[in-house]
């Protein structure tokens, strides 16, 4: 049996052609035998298309592994990521969302960033090339990573939150053409979506997404809640540039009404607490 360095975590929900663009990208990745976990929830199976078997195909002839789970009904992208990640079994493991194009050595550098840092996450921001030709200086401000990624307490609503204007539109495309051919940055973030890897054991160390549960059907902030756990004892980063592009479809977390009936940032300060006397408390016994 193959030993994955890297699990690609997909949770997917009536985004067929979307995700035929996720996967084929997945299928040219250059990471050596990765392992594919897709959670489906669609009205009909994705794995019912003949395209997506072909898919599967060429990912197990390129020596990857792919296991599908079909499990309607939704009840929120937060437990969708809790089944991903119990189903994971790699020490990195790459969320990575039904509707992003990944060039070919994304998850590579993804996977060599988080191991050269020790940090919670890496992130690859994708860009909307509808915005390409919207350029936006007042929200391209940048804070590079000029040594190693450190541990940072991010709160809501400080200054540094504003970092997340960088993925806004196209401004983070926009910003990475500045940076010399063959070139990559890390940067600071507030918190990053989309595609994403994680240290596995750091991520079950703050809890995961267990805290589903207590979520409305309809929520999102699900990730940037364990990213700005994770900053605050490992750190986290995002690459620039991204190699990620954004299909640009309508989102398939909101309610009827084209919302969301909650946030997950509601549970920050205490989950954020939670983490802080368990620390205390290992750091007294030690």
């Amino acid at each position: 049996m193959t030993a994955h360095s890297l699990d690609i975590l997909i949770p997917t929900i009536d985004r067929l052609e979307s995700l035929i663009a996720t996967l084929t990208s997945v299928a040219m990745q250059d990471v050596e035998s990765p392992r594919i976990v897709v959670a489906d929830q669609s009205g009909r199976a994705a794995a019912s298309s003949p395209v997506v078997r072909t898919l599967h195909r060429i990912i197990e002839a390129r020596g990857g592994d792919v296991e599908w789970h079909y499990r309607p009904p939704s009840k929120g992208i937060a437990e969708q990521r809790d089944f991903l990640l119990a189903q994971a079994k790699a020490p990195a493991v790459l969320f990575l969302d039904d509707d992003v194009v990944m060039e070919p050595w994304v998850a590579r550098r993804l996977l060599d960033v988080l191991r050269e840092q020790g940090c919670g996450f890496v992130g690859a921001f994708p860009s909307g090339l509808s915005f390409r030709d919207d350029v936006r200086p007042e929200q391209q401000h940048v804070e590079l990573w000029e040594g190693p990624v450190e541990p940072e307490t991010i709160d809501p609503s400080s200054p540094e939150w504003r970092r997340a204007d960088l993925h806004r539109a196209a401004n983070q495309w926009h910003v990475s053409r500045r940076v010399p051919p063959g070139v990559v940055k890390l940067y600071k973030v507030a918190w990053v979506a989309s595609c994403v890897i994680y240290d596995r054991e750091k991520l079950l160390d703050v809890g995961g997404f267990a805290f589903w549960r207590r979520l409305p059907r309809h929520h999102s902030g699900e990730d940037v809640l364990v990213q700005n756990l994770l900053m605050r004892r490992w750190g986290g980063c995002a690459i620039m540039p991204s190699g990620t592009y954004h299909a640009e479809v309508p989102s398939t977390v909101l309610n009827d009404r084209g919302t969301v009936d909650g946030h997950a940032l509601e549970l920050l300060d205490e989950l954020a607490a939670a983490l802080e006397d368990g620390a205390a408390a290992r750091r007294r016994s030690g």
